[in-house]
């Protein structure tokens, strides 16, 4: 039998008394950090799920807008891939939608530096993309790309 305990480099420090004593705050802040130094301080966009953890606070600078963080749905059919926005009226006319074959970038949205981008679930086509305003949802419709463009490797032996 292998001895995997005498390998294991956290032996103390996680050991099953350490968790029982844990306080959940602690533990909830200690990979909140690690996630953000991850993926990023907006690491919770990334992700197909909501965040249901509480998100810092950051103080506001005076002057400032407060940034507009809209809940971004995003979902897939068959053929498209499709991005729903809240966006009221009076933003419509700054926001500036461009995309790649795998992201979402809305200009001037929450901030006209700062660029909200979103990863798409999948590869789009860079044509035929159509975005359509109604009842305060912006929603970009995207056709999936089909020729994912494969190639064989050899195996070298």
């Amino acid at each position: 039998m292998f001895e995997w305990n005498k390998y294991f480099p956290f032996h103390n420090q996680f050991s099953k008394e350490a968790l029982k004593k844990a306080d959940p705050k602690e533990v909830e802040t200690y990979v909140n950090r690690v996630m953000e130094s991850v993926f990023g301080s907006d690491y919770a966009a990334q992700f197909p799920f909501r965040d249901p953890l509480p998100q810092k606070e950051h103080p506001a600078k005076p002057d400032a807008k407060p940034d507009v963080k809209p809940d971004i749905d995003i979902f897939e059919t068959a053929d498209h891939v499709f991005v729903k926005v809240p966006i009221s009226e009076e933003w419509l006319e700054q926001v500036r939608i461009k995309h790649t074959s795998h992201e979402l970038w809305l200009e001037n949205l929450p901030r006209a530096d700062h660029p909200k981008k979103v990863n798409l679930p999948c590869l789009v086509k860079r044509k035929g993309t159509k975005a359509v305003y109604k009842d305060g949802l912006l929603e970009v419709m995207f056709q999936k790309q089909q020729d994912y463009n494969m190639s064989e490797v050899e195996i070298i032996r």
